[in-house]
């Protein structure tokens, strides 16, 4: 059993580190990324950082035209729970640099690279194969081209966690599967990125549906009390993660339909 343990710890940390190994000309900071990372999501940051050390909760910034909303910005990632240890980076360091908004990136591969790995681990594959498609996968293009955007890098890391919490809410304990997507789905809601809001549906709704069928035997499959308490766990824990953001999504969109493309022609707006 301890020799178990032991192999599934060294797997998980290779797991974690691998991104910063195969990134390394980024880790070792031989190369920056481009893009907006620097002007539009790390600015915001290091800005909301230097406010929170001097005390001051901002929720406006002064410095864009004549102001702007800072606080339903998707761009600030306000409400990222996750991105508060940037913060708390600066509190002790007292300095939120670049670097280390691109380390805070790149761990986005790293919580997705182990979400793969847990996820496949629930459909009971082999430890091996789920170790080295976890790092495979962290290597490819699609998923390192996404430190440009750090926002959608950390929307898409939790969404192999959600499909393994929704594997878990097949079995009998049912609390684990439930935080499982209500934080995962949360953390997807703040990250800042609408799209990917949008994008996951088109992968969670076919899968809920599927996915007893997979992990069932098609014919011992019987729409009984099970099931429906399958369906009614998940619809709660997605549901309650929606309504804790809805309020910020809405206000979000109001300010966003006003900008995007330029759409609207109020003048008084402008």
């Amino acid at each position: 059993m301890k020799k178990y343990i032991f192999y599934i710890n060294t797997s998980i940390f290779i797991i974690l580190i691998w991104p910063y190994i195969f990134l390394f000309p980024l880790t070792f900071g031989f190369l920056t990324i481009g893009n907006d990372f620097d002007l539009i999501y790390f600015s915001y940051k290091r800005y909301i950082a230097e406010m929170l050390s001097v005390g001051i909760l901002p929720l406006w910034s002064p410095v864009e035209g004549n102001g702007f909303s800072l606080i339903f910005n998707p761009f600030a990632q306000y409400f990222y729970i996750p991105g508060w240890t940037l913060y708390l980076v600066h509190f002790v360091n007292k300095n939120l640099s670049l670097y280390t908004f691109l380390l805070y990136t790149v761990f986005a591969i790293s919580i997705f690279s182990l979400g793969i790995f847990y996820w496949l681990k629930s459909f009971k594959v082999n430890h091996a194969i789920a170790f080295f498609s976890a790092l495979i996968i962290a290597c490819s293009l699609k998923v390192t081209e996404l430190l440009r955007f750090p926002n959608a890098a950390h929307a898409a890391a939790w969404i192999p966690w959600i499909l393994y919490g929704i594997n878990l809410m097949m079995e009998k304990n049912k609390k684990k599967p439930f935080l499982i997507i209500f934080f995962s789905n949360l953390f997807i809601l703040t990250a800042g990125y609408p799209y990917l809001i949008v994008y996951s549906l088109f992968l969670f709704v076919p899968y809920v549906i599927l996915i007893p069928f997979i992990l069932q035997n098609y014919e011992n499959l019987k729409f009984n009390y099970k099931i429906i308490n399958f369906y009614f766990l998940l619809f709660l824990s997605f549901v309650s993660s929606y309504l804790i953001a809805l309020p910020w999504l809405l206000k979000v969109r109001s300010v966003m339909t006003n900008l995007v493309d330029r759409t609207e022609n109020n003048w008084n707006f402008a």
